[in-house]
């Protein structure tokens, strides 16, 4: 039986105010490898109980003074001792006795005259799951441990991201201005010079004010985004038709895709209406517009539906797609997959589409075409308060 346990053998109390049964019970239990303590009466059975916490207490019913059930009760009751099984020895055979004893928090019960077999297996028995119990609390509470250290961890990883987030977000805000303020005089100086110099020279000075005009795109594009995480852009929800700012958007790409040999079409119910930041998702439906007549090789579909409550518009191309372990990363901000590598942008575009998705309460997806990608975007379309 010692294999069972761990190296130290587990402590059997025994209770009894027969020094027959006493002795007989302790001599069995110490020649299959436990350890047992003793008490002859109840009074002595809480003492020492409470002194040396044993792993199980074999109790007798019938005793002078503190009977059994109130021994048990008592036990219960006891912080230090409420945990440790009790098994009855009883020569009380009516249900009802039987049913008082677990009333009171026994677990178990034998009746007299002993019988040494059962008694070891039952014994053994409750020594298991008692230990069982034990290894599942002291478990419990290493994972209780644990879900702490990693929601600590998790906050503090939160409050760098927003520290980070913030710190951008403000350094966005505060060269936002100064970018737009030289823009200006720049614009306003190529235009005093266009007389006056070559046209190589006024091509630099209008390559320049396009440079300024992206960094300025992107801040705003940052500070959007920030909005959108701060929830500043609930504010902007109106009554608006989708189908209508889905089909200016196409009318203004529409010659970039002439330009370019492409044809781009749009399919979906002529009148949509929904609740929605109309700002920022035309904002959306261009970037998907603009990104993919980026990668497209013939043609671009736009096409617009209602499911239900929801709205979902898909943006389709033909061109290379992308790769199933980049379809997680491109909505990332700043991330730019291989096959953008040589093309404009900074990764912000898919970024700014998945918030305004997540401010829609809607959700953005990435399927593959065969070949190019298809671009599912989602949006709730009940009324908002």
């Amino acid at each position: 039986m010692t294999e069972e346990f761990n190296s130290i053998a587990p402590l059997v109390l025994v209770v009894d105010d027969t020094a027959a049964n006493l002795g007989l019970v302790v001599d069995f239990l110490e020649s299959n490898d436990l350890r047992v303590s003793i008490a002859r009466d109840g009074e002595e059975a809480l003492s020492r109980a409470d002194l040396v916490r044993p792993d199980l207490i074999l109790l007798d019913v019938m005793m002078p003074g503190l009977d059994g059930f109130e021994v048990c009760r008592r036990l219960k009751e006891n912080p230090r001792t409420s945990a440790v099984p009790v098994i009855f020895m009883t020569s009380l055979s009516q249900t009802e006795d039987k049913t008082a004893g677990f009333q009171v928090g026994a677990v178990d019960y034998v009746t007299k005259p002993l019988q040494m077999a059962e008694l070891l297996a039952r014994v053994k028995t409750h020594l298991n799951l008692g230990r069982l119990q034990k290894a599942l609390k002291e478990q419990n509470a290493r994972l209780q441990e644990e879900v702490r250290c990693r929601e600590a961890a998790q906050e503090a990883l939160i409050e760098m991201i927003n520290s980070v987030r913030n710190t951008s977000n403000a350094i966005a805000h505060d060269l936002r201005t100064p970018l737009t303020e030289l823009r200006f005089k720049m614009e306003a100086m190529v235009l005093d010079l266009k007389k006056k110099v070559d046209g190589d020279t006024l091509e630099r000075l209008e390559g320049a004010l396009g440079d300024i005009d992206r960094v300025i795109g992107i801040f705003n594009a940052l500070l959007r985004l920030a909005e959108i995480d701060a929830g500043v852009r609930k504010s902007g929800f109106v009554h608006s038709d989708v189908a209508h700012i889905v089909g200016e958007a196409v009318e203004f790409y529409q010659p970039l895709a002439e330009l370019r040999g492409l044809a781009l079409t749009q399919s979906g119910p002529d009148s949509l209406p929904a609740l929605v930041d109309p700002l920022l998702l035309a904002q959306a439906i261009g970037n998907l517009i603009d990104n993919a007549l980026k990668f497209a090789s013939t043609r671009v579909d736009v096409r617009l539906s209602r499911a239900g409550g929801s709205i979902e518009l898909v943006v389709a191309d033909d061109g290379p797609g992308v790769a199933d372990a980049e379809k997680l990363r491109v909505t990332e901000r700043f991330y730019r997959g291989d096959a953008s590598r040589g093309t404009p942008g900074v990764g912000l575009g898919l970024a700014l589409v998945k918030g305004v998705a997540t401010l829609h309460s809607g959700m953005l997806r990435l399927e593959d075409n065969t070949p190019g990608l298809i671009v599912k975007l989602a949006l709730a379309g009940e009324a908002r308060h």
